[in-house]
This record gives C-alpha cells, sequence and structure tokens, in this order.
C-alpha cells in the first residue's frame, strides 16, 4: 500500500499550522510521488522565508511519520 500523507492526523494537523502561519496568502500541496518512493512538499506564497519554513516543518512531520 502507498504511503497517503492526508490520512495522517498528525500531518493533518502540520498542515492546518502551515496554512496558518502563511496567513491566507500562499499554499501546500503534499502528495505522494507516482513514480518514486516519497512524499513530495510544495508551498507558494508571498515571504520565501516563511515557504522554506512551513516545508521543512512539514518535511520533518512527513519523515517522523513514515517511521
Amino acid at each position: 500500500a502507498r504511503f497517503d500523507p492526508m490520512q495522517r492526523s498528525d500531518i493533518q494537523a502540520a498542515m492546518r499550522k502551515a496554512e496558518g502561519k502563511l496567513g491566507g496568502s500562499g499554499r501546500i500541496l503534499l502528495r505522494a510521488s507516482g513514480t518514486e518512493p516519497l512524499i513530495r512538499v510544495m508551498a507558494e506564497g508571498q515571504d520565501e522565508s516563511d515557504i522554506a519554513q512551513v516545508v521543512e516543518e512539514l518535511a520533518v512531520v512527513v519523515e517522523n511519520s513514515k517511521a
């Protein structure tokens, strides 16, 4: 079975937190790759440092969830 990041409550909570940090001025996408065994963490927004921070935080949560 392929890992679905959005089925995990810890990842859902991290997504809500990240969306709050972006304050409605951006968007976040998490999805399992169709060709590789990895989860893609993507974000768009106005502030580059905020985007980098939320992507890093989400990547850590996803990595810890797969363990």
